[in-house]
């Protein structure tokens, strides 16, 4: 652990020049072995559990600089594989920044029940 980061963890942040947090990016390594019940070494993913930057200070460069920076770390652990679960404006960015939309993966869904009458 560095940092307060676990091993397998990442964590970047944009800072002002006065230490002021203005951006954060957290990944994870997701072993495939446990998922596919396989010894696949060679197929280590990463979840990316978020990008977020100060409304403020968004559309500059920010959220993607430290997509970069997490790129760089990657290609140094030798990992290839990034997945991410995007709500809002985030899949748009992610898609923006190279992302490709997985047609295989699960879709959110929602059902809001009405309420009865007399009940």
């Amino acid at each position: 652990m560095t940092d307060g980061v676990p091993d397998g963890c990442w964590r970047f942040v944009a800072q002002l020049s006065g230490g002021e947090l203005v951006g954060e990016l957290r990944a994870h390594e997701r072993s495939e072995d446990l998922l596919l019940g396989e010894d696949l070494d060679d197929r280590r993913e990463i979840v990316l559990d978020g990008v977020l930057v100060a409304p403020q200070l968004r559309f500059l460069g920010i959220g993607r600089r430290l997509l970069q920076l997490l790129g760089q770390e990657l290609e140094r652990a030798g990992i290839r594989t990034v997945r991410a679960v995007a709500s809002f404006g985030g899949a748009s960015f992610l898609v923006a920044c190279g992302y490709q939309v997985e047609a295989s993966r699960p879709t959110a869904l929602r059902f809001d029940r009405r309420p009865t009458s007399g009940g």
